[in-house]
Order: C-alpha cells, then sequence, then structure tokens
C-alpha cells in the first residue's frame, strides 16, 4: 500500500516500556490502518499482538493502548475521542473504554496515531509526550494526589499541555478505577486506572500542534454537510442533550419501564421521586452551565455546583446507578458522590451496582454493621454514597471489599446471584428484561456488561425512526444486536460520538473517512472492519479463558418479572439460549461462540495468533 502520513494519519506509533525506560517510534503499517481503522480497532489489534491473553491484569506483562482515529485533527463534528485497550482486573477479559475531552485530540497533534505502554516501573512516573521530545520522569511527589490536584501540578504555567491520570482509586487497584481527562472525562468502566497503578504510571502529559491534511476534500465535504444537516434534524441531538444533558433521558426510559430501583429488582418508580433526579431538575436546581467535548456540537456536558463545590454532571448512567439503584432520590447527595469519584477516579456504574449489590447483601442479613462498620447499608440511605466512595478508593473497612467489584464481593458473602453483573462488569441502567435486544447487547458484550460495547438498543427499539423494531421480536434481536454493535465499533475506531447514532448511521461517516485518508472505506467495507474487530475482541476472550456459558445474565433476569407494559416480562433461559444461538450465527461463530474457520479465512486471509488457545 501507498505511504498513508499526513493524511488521515501520521502514521507512526509510540511504544514505551516501563520497565526498561526504552522509548521506540514504530511506523504504523498502513496495511493494519486499511483493516482496522483507528480508536477501537487499531488499539484492540495492537493490543492482541502485544500480549499473552493469560496474563495478569495487574502484572507487569499486562499491555495498556490508547489509538486515535484518523478524523481526529479534522472538523468531523463530535471527533475527539480516544480509545483504550488492556485486560481488566475487574472482569479477566478484554477492557475496551472510550473517552471524549479534549487529550486524545492533543495527543494526536503530537503526531502519533497510537501510543503502547508495557511493563513496570520501580517508582511512580509520569510519561510526557511532545512531538520532538518522549520522556519517563519520575513522579513520587505526585504519587496519593487526587485527579485535580495532579492536573493542576502537570499542566501549571505550561499551557497547551493536556494531562490523563488516575487518583488515589487507580494507585490503590481498585479494580473499577477509571483513568481521567480533563479533571472529570473517564476512560470509566473495566477497570484501566487499576492497571495504571501496578505500572505505577500516574499521569501521560501530552502536547503538540501537528496537524494532518485531508486527501479528498470534496468527498469528505459531502460526508460532513450531510452529517451536520441531520444533527441539527433528529430530536435527541437537535434539542434534547443541548437542553437537559444526558440525564434528559431519565424520564423517557422511565416511560418505557426500563429504569432500574434497587439493584434491578423493579422498575417502579413514584412521579414525585423521578422529577428529584430528572435532567429538568438538574437543569432548575444544580446547572451552573453546559458544555461541550472538543470539536462536539451536542453540548450535553452539564457542569454543577452544590453546596458552593463545582463539578461537572451526574450523567444519566451515573445518576442512576447511584440513586435509584441504590434506592436514593436525592439529587445533591448524588452529585456530591460523583463529584468525589471523579476527584478519586473511580467508575460510578460500577460503583453505583456494586453499593446497591452491598445494599441488597445487608438488607438480606448476609452483611451486617460489624461488617460495615457501624453504617446501614440500606437502600435509600443517601448519607452513605461519599462515605462509601472514600473508603473504596482508598480500601479502608468495608471499602476494600467493594473494591472488588459486586461479584467478588457478593461471592464472598456466598449470594453471587445478587451481583448484576456480567463476566464480572456491572450492568448499566437500562433493564434487559424491558427489552430482548438490550438483553442479547449485555450478554454478549466483549467487555462483560456494557450498553456501548453491548450495542445501544434503546436506540434502535424507541428512537430509531425508520429503523426501529419491536422490542420483544426474537426473530430480530440477533441481526439487530449484531448490526447496533458493529455500528458501535465503527463509531469507537472513527473516534466519534455515540450520540451521533440517533441521527445517522454510516454514510456520512464512510464518505468523511475515505475523504480525509484516500482509503477505500465504504460502508461495505466499514462492516467488513467492524465484523473483523468484533471477532479479534472474541478470539482473545476466549484464549483468555471465557466461554458461551458466560454469554448470560443473571438468574434474576429469567426468575423475577418485573411489569413492562402492563404484563409480566422475564428473558428466560430459553430466549437466552436461543437468542445466543441466533447471534453466533449471524456473527459466522459455531456453537460454543468461537469463530468459525471460514468467518476467520474471510476476515483476516490467514489463521490469526491465539486461535489454537480458544477454549
Amino acid at each position: 500500500m501507498t505511504d498513508i502520513s499526513g493524511f488521515g494519519y501520521h502514521g507512526k506509533i509510540l511504544e514505551i516500556d516501563l520497565s526498561s525506560g526504552r522509548v521506540a517510534n514504530k511506523e504504523l503499517d498502513p496495511r493494519m490502518a486499511a483493516d482496522y481503522l483507528g480508536g477501537r480497532g487499531l488499539a484492540s489489534k495492537l493490543f492482541f499482538d502485544s500480549v499473552d491473553p493469560q496474563c495478569d491484569p495487574l502484572g507487569p506483562d499486562n499491555v495498556m493502548v490508547i489509538a486515535t482515529s484518523p478524523l481526529l485533527g479534522t472538523n468531523a463534528p463530535t471527533a475527539c475521542r480516544g480509545h483504550l485497550v488492556f485486560k481488566s482486573p475487574l472482569t479477566g477479559i478484554i477492557g475496551s473504554s472510550n473517552s471524549g475531552g479534549s487529550w486524545a485530540a492533543v495527543f494526536k497533534a503530537t503526531g502519533y496515531d497510537a501510543l503502547v505502554i508495557k511493563g513496570k516501573a520501580k517508582e511512580p512516573v509520569v510519561v510526557e509526550v511532545r512531538p520532538d521530545k518522549v520522556e519517563i520522569v519520575p513522579a513520587r511527589e505526585l504519587w496519593g494526589l487526587n485527579v485535580p490536584e495532579t492536573t493542576d501540578r502537570l499542566s501549571e504555567g505550561k499551557p497547551g499541555r493536556k494531562i490523563l491520570c488516575i487518583g488515589p482509586a487507580g494507585e490503590n487497584r481498585v479494580r473499577f478505577a477509571a483513568v481521567m481527562n480533563d479533571k472529570n472525562r473517564a476512560y470509566g468502566r473495566s477497570g484501566p486506572g487499576a492497571v495504571w497503578g501496578s505500572k505505577n504510571l500516574k499521569a501521560v502529559v501530552v502536547s503538540g500542534k501537528e496537524k494532518i491534511a485531508v486527501q479528498d476534500q470534496e468527498r469528505y465535504q459531502s460526508g460532513l454537510d450531510q452529517a451536520q444537516y441531520l444533527l441539527r434534524q433528529a430530536p435527541i441531538t437537535k434539542r434534547l442533550l443541548k437542553e437537559l444533558g444526558t440525564a434528559g433521558l431519565i424520564k423517557l426510559i422511565a416511560i418505557i419501564d426500563m429504569l432500574p430501583r434497587k439493584n434491578f429488582q423493579d422498575v417502579t418508580h413514584s412521579e414525585e421521586d423521578l422529577d428529584r433526579v430528572s435532567g429538568e431538575a438538574l437543569r432548575d436546581k444544580i446547572l451552573d452551565k453546559a458544555g461541550a467535548c472538543f470539536r462536539c456540537p451536542l453540548a450535553c456536558q452539564r457542569h454543577t455546583q452544590v453546596g458552593g463545590k463545582k463539578g461537572e454532571g451526574p450523567e444519566y448512567e451515573t445518576m442512576i446507578m447511584m440513586g435509584p439503584q441504590c434506592g436514593i432520590y436525592d439529587l445533591e447527595a448524588i452529585a456530591k458522590a460523583n463529584y468525589l469519584c471523579n476527584e478519586l477516579g473511580m467508575d460510578t456504574m460500577s460503583l453505583g451496582g456494586t453499593i446497591a449489590c452491598a445494599m441488597e447483601l445487608f438488607e438480606k442479613g448476609a452483611l451486617n454493621k460489624d461488617d460495615t462498620g457501624g453504617m446501614e447499608l440500606r437502600f435509600g440511605n443517601a448519607a452513605v454514597l461519599e462515605k462509601l466512595a472514600e473508603m473504596i478508593a482508598f480500601r479502608k473497612g468495608i471499602g476494600d471489599q467493594l473494591a472488588e467489584g459486586s461479584l467478588r464481593m457478593a461471592k464472598f458473602y456466598e449470594q453471587p446471584e445478587l451481583s448484576m453483573s456480567v463476566k464480572g462488569l456491572e450492568i448499566p441502567a437500562y433493564d434487559p428484561r424491558s427489552s430482548f435486544t438490550q438483553a442479547l447487547g449485555y450478554m454478549t458484550s466483549p467487555t462483560g456488561a456494557c450498553h456501548l460495547r453491548g450495542g445501544y438498543a434503546v436506540s434502535l427499539a424507541f428512537f430509531g425512526g425508520a429503523r426501529e423494531i419491536p422490542r420483544f421480536s426474537l426473530q430480530q434481536a440477533a441481526v439487530a444486536v449484531r448490526n447496533l454493535q458493529n455500528l458501535g465499533i465503527l463509531q469507537d475506531s472513527l473516534g466519534i460520538c455515540r450520540f451521533t447514532g440517533f441521527a445517522f448511521s454510516t454514510d456520512p461517516w464512510a464518505r468523511m473517512a475515505s475523504g480525509a485518508t484516500g482509503l477505500d472505506f465504504s460502508t461495505k467495507k466499514l462492516d467488513q472492519i467492524a465484523n473483523r474487530i468484533a471477532s479479534l475482541e472474541r478470539i482473545f476472550n476466549l484464549a483468555a479463558g471465557a466461554t458461551a456459558e458466560d454469554d448470560t445474565l443473571p438468574e434474576r433476569f429469567s426468575k423475577e418479572p418485573i411489569i413492562v407494559g402492563g404484563k409480566e416480562r422475564v428473558v428466560s433461559k430459553e430466549t437466552m439460549e436461543r437468542m445466543r444461538s441466533d447471534y453466533y450465527e449471524a456473527r459466522g461463530w459455531d456453537g460454543q461462540g468461537r469463530p468459525k474457520g471460514e468467518t476467520i479465512a474471510a476476515l483476516f486471509g490467514t489463521k490469526v495468533p491465539g486461535t489454537d488457545r480458544m477454549k
């Protein structure tokens, strides 16, 4: 293939070995770029080629890869996101986390397309990346600082620097610790912060002004014009996100009987309670101002203020997982706990799901006051949120058990069925009994229960316009979920926001990506790329020890019905088995979820390293 540098890509990968201190610049193989696009795809391929799937996630052999996309550096709407891939200490399989903000865009401006971090430093370090120099700098004085303190210390007097860092939760290897940028933006899911902590990596600091060009401006512009037009037309991207942020979804999700309560025991909320935690309540009571990620016209960020303290959020997921999921409808308590999680560097979804699990364990008598240090861990007790967040981050008292995540904690108390997780990752704030497509998405997500990696089925079943399908359609579920997951893979690989999917699908992006790079990124080619990435992630997970039996939901969802549209609903074992089988077939995988030989040949052209280790 021809040289790709300068058009969409810089053509360079930065590889750092913290154990030896070695820094290396490597060429980005043009074929790899064409086959894996960027972002999630490129990061997954570089990770797959660099790590043993059987490695200890918190050992020096784990590898962290952050990759950008060919659209970063252009004016494509929402093109600012980076993607982080690693082996998860929470799940033991692939960890895949995405973040907006501005860090990834500035990293791209250093002249690199991806960063690969290996090994473990002997003492805390910061990696500093500029176009002309890369340094590994001792940073013992930063160890113990929270995220805002670390960010301020590293950026003081040096405008243009962007900071990606961990807080105390990562240092203490909380299994759902996040890596934070812009103080409040998180690579949150699956525990990347714990991996950084295990490597003694406190921060990656970037600065640069390297630019890329667009190879075919006319083709690129045709996609851009259509994308901008459609974003201005769709109700959610035109109005709802701008006016209410992501919390504006709360009442909509409640209307469709999908908003969970008390560790997914039901989806019942009083109108008065919902009014306390809605997007409207956030706007009217604690909103300071709206904000946006770099190059984003949607402006869904919410900068808020509670009790004289300022912060960002809470977003929809945080509001529900630390709110109604815990039986709590206290907006200010949720917001303050959210601020603290951002400062300490923790995933609010897993934290909320783990606290909800602990509350049910307490109410069922498995946990008592002697275990909790005298705290009443009952549903509805908002007073414990901040205290528990701090105890978890510093692994104090009961916080040490909660820091392991809900599944390990529930197993310790011999009630694993009370962990609402898939493959060890806590389920987000959409009840799977309310939609077969969402249920299947959670079951088959490569990272465990994730509404994004698994496919955001809400966008298809309720806000999909002409693409909508019935939410309990078994016949359509498998193909619909595969298609949704493929769209998400492409969005993650293009470095764009998932919310653009409310307005349009892949066609505008295909023209923008093709125009930017000069490569063939037609819609047909993009679908092939998405299928390739999905199978690569699956091969890694199988080699890491995952099996088809892990593609399931906790028994609560098959045994305990909720009322949806006036009718009792569960996701029965038979339904799960059929959907899983249909999904494997749609993916070209065998009955055990292993990519078939002909699938591997079609997607990779040869045997993929690691397939011999698939379980």
